[in-house]
């Protein structure tokens, strides 16, 4: 979602942090994945609306190409190329219809587990997603 690794990690610190501090608020009728994609979520959410995130290839692609090993280049390559495209493609989203396009087609996450974790209404979710949708494939027609 944040689209910067370290970012990312930071805020994956951020999250376990928070679920220890506030395990006493976890209710075991509900799923614990669902709780800390919840809280995960949340923390990417603040994150993308305090601050105009706008897509840095040059950190993004030094850190897809370190990954790289010597064992599967070919297979390396196309999976930095894919996720490089992946983050051109959902850099021009809103953080909310960012936020469930990536929960439900990056994390493959049902529509209901979606509703548990944001909040937001089956409907919103499905709007969120059709402009979502939208937005990608007028960003395909032009390339």
């Amino acid at each position: 979602m944040l689209c910067n690794e370290e970012e990312a990690k930071d805020t994956v610190q951020e999250t376990f942090i928070k679920v220890w501090l506030h395990l006493e608020h976890y209710h075991t009728d509900k799923k614990l994945s669902t709780w800390v994609y919840a809280i995960a979520t949340n923390l990417c959410l603040d994150k993308l609306k305090s601050s105009k995130h706008i897509y840095q290839s040059n950190a993004t692609d030094e850190a897809l190409l370190n990954q790289i090993s010597e064992d599967n280049v070919e297979q390396s390559m196309i999976n930095s190329e894919l996720g490089d495209i992946i983050l051109r493609l959902t850099s021009g989203l809103t953080p909310k219809q960012k936020m469930v396009f990536t929960l439900r087609y990056l994390e493959d996450i049902e529509i209901d587990e979606i509703v548990q974790i944001t909040g937001l209404t089956p409907a919103k979710i499905k709007s969120n997603l059709f402009l979502a949708r939208q937005t990608i494939r007028r960003k395909l027609e032009i390339l």
